[in-house]
């Protein structure tokens, strides 16, 4: 059985003593707290696809290698203010998604990983733009950071040649009579003399991604960081399929059979992971976990179009409407979908019964109802009683009477029966009422509304 060999080492260990390469069993010996954790190919593919499908933002060519991911930027270079400034958009967002990066700039996907992977090993190397300058910037990097076969490489070693500059001398029909056809194509392409096609990685229809905690984590405050790495990957997937998502589904696993699931919906489109985080942190704020979480899953099945909220200086009727969606969906979140309606009119002729609660997200049209009297904006919940003086209603003195009368009869084929003449009156103060009287008892008066 083949022994196991160290792939990667953290800081830590790297202080011990431990080397990538180096036996297991050796690095334990260096260091005996030394804690292995097994590889996963899987899960390094896994990795390496999100973080394409991160990437599919800056550019439709984003490739997964083996141990790598490669993106053709040529065209995408002004879009986002050249190589500079891309560069450090796409180490910033692979940074929050929890990984590190080592990132190579070359005119050839074999020369970018080659500097990317002389970058990982602490060799100072500068990027090259121009094919013309490759092959001299290249030249001085050691051999062994090219994927060639281990023995190919022990056979150049054993004739003195270690850096790239030593075989690009040697004929291409001579490299490959001696050290095998694929050496030699490998250069070639490296070199930018043969061209290297590459097939784009196609994203999946749906989106899901899950992320295993270090430890068990108690209560709901500290999910917002984990889930932060998962929406800013949730972002960057659905900005380069110019997509958002109106529903998500996160997944609290306490275990192998005990889970919690939380539901996120919103009235349009979304993808914003800043926005998204705060829904959620309302959500999560407002639930009780069974058990302590010790993964996040987070999916999303239906991917939709997405119009971009466009800022401006005097925001329109259109931006307007947006920041009201949007702070309706926090107040629904903070408070419950329950506790958060709008309003519109009821198809009934009693002022109590003449409206009704809609979804707040919901734009009613209305009920075709013509013109009707003017409503007070404050109704009681239960008309008050006025005092009446010589037939005269008083509310901080005599009422005059405005408006009127207003002749409502309705409810009688519920039982709730209302025959009334409203009126809209003030006092002398100006206040303005909304009153009514029974026909049943003309002489009793009622406060119905105010009127702002």
């Amino acid at each position: 059985m083949q022994r196991p060999l160290v792939a990667c080492a953290n800081e830590a260990a790297i202080s011990a003593g431990v080397r990538e390469g180096q036996a297991v069993a050796a690095a334990r010996a260096l260091a005996g707290e030394l804690r292995v954790l097994e590889r996963s190919p899987a899960a390094e593919r896994e990795a390496l696809e999100s973080i394409a499908a991160w990437c599919s933002q800056f550019t439709p060519m984003a490739c997964v290698e083996a141990q790598g991911v490669v993106l053709e930027v040529a065209s995408s270079l002004r879009l986002f203010g050249g190589h500079a400034h891309l560069t450090a958009a796409i180490r910033k967002g692979v940074r929050e998604m929890g990984y590190q990066a080592a990132i190579g700039v070359a005119p050839t996907p074999l020369a970018a990983r080659l500097f990317a992977r002389a970058e990982a090993r602490g060799r100072a190397v500068r990027g090259c733009l121009e094919l013309a300058e490759l092959e001299a910037r290249a030249a001085e990097l050691p051999l062994f950071l090219l994927d060639w076969p281990p023995e190919v490489l022990a056979r150049l070693t054993d004739l003195g040649l270690l850096r790239l500059r030593d075989v690009a001398a040697i004929p291409a029909e001579g490299l490959a009579r001696r050290f095998g056809p694929q050496v030699a194509l490998d250069l070639e392409r490296l070199l930018g003399r043969v061209a290297d096609p590459r097939l784009p990685y196609k994203p999946p229809e749906r989106f899901r991604s899950r992320i295993e905690l270090p430890a068990d984590v108690e209560g709901v405050e500290a999910l917002l960081f984990p889930l932060k790495r998962l929406l800013v990957q949730l972002e960057g997937a659905l900005r380069g399929r110019g997509a958002g998502v109106q529903n998500l589904v996160l997944w609290l696993e306490h275990g192998r059979n005990a889970s919690t699931r939380l539901a996120l919906d919103f009235a349009s489109p979304e993808r914003e992971a800043e926005f998204i985080l705060g829904i959620a942190r309302e959500k999560l704020g407002r639930i009780t976990l069974p058990a302590a979480t010790c993964a996040l899953d987070l999916r999303a099945d239906a991917l939709l179009p997405y119009t971009p909220r466009l800022g401006t200086w005097l925001p329109g009727a259109r931006e307007q409407a947006i920041g009201r969606e949007r702070l309706l969906e926090r107040l629904a979140a903070r408070l419950g979908k329950e506790r958060v309606f709008g309003i519109a009119l009821a198809d009934d002729h009693r002022p109590e019964r003449d409206w009704k609660a809609i979804a707040a997200s919901d734009r009613h049209p209305g009920n075709g109802r013509g013109p009707i009297s003017p409503r007070p904006t404050w109704l009681l919940p239960r008309p008050h009683k006025l005092v009446v003086h010589e037939g005269v209603p008083t509310l901080q003195g005599a009422l005059e009477l405005r408006a009127g009368p207003e002749r409502i009869e309705a409810g009688w084929w519920e039982g709730a029966e209302a025959r009334r003449d409203y009126f809209v009156a003030a006092n002398a103060r100006g206040e303005t009422f909304w009153i009514y009287r029974e026909h049943r008892d003309p002489s009793s008066w009622y406060l119905h509304g105010v009127f702002a």
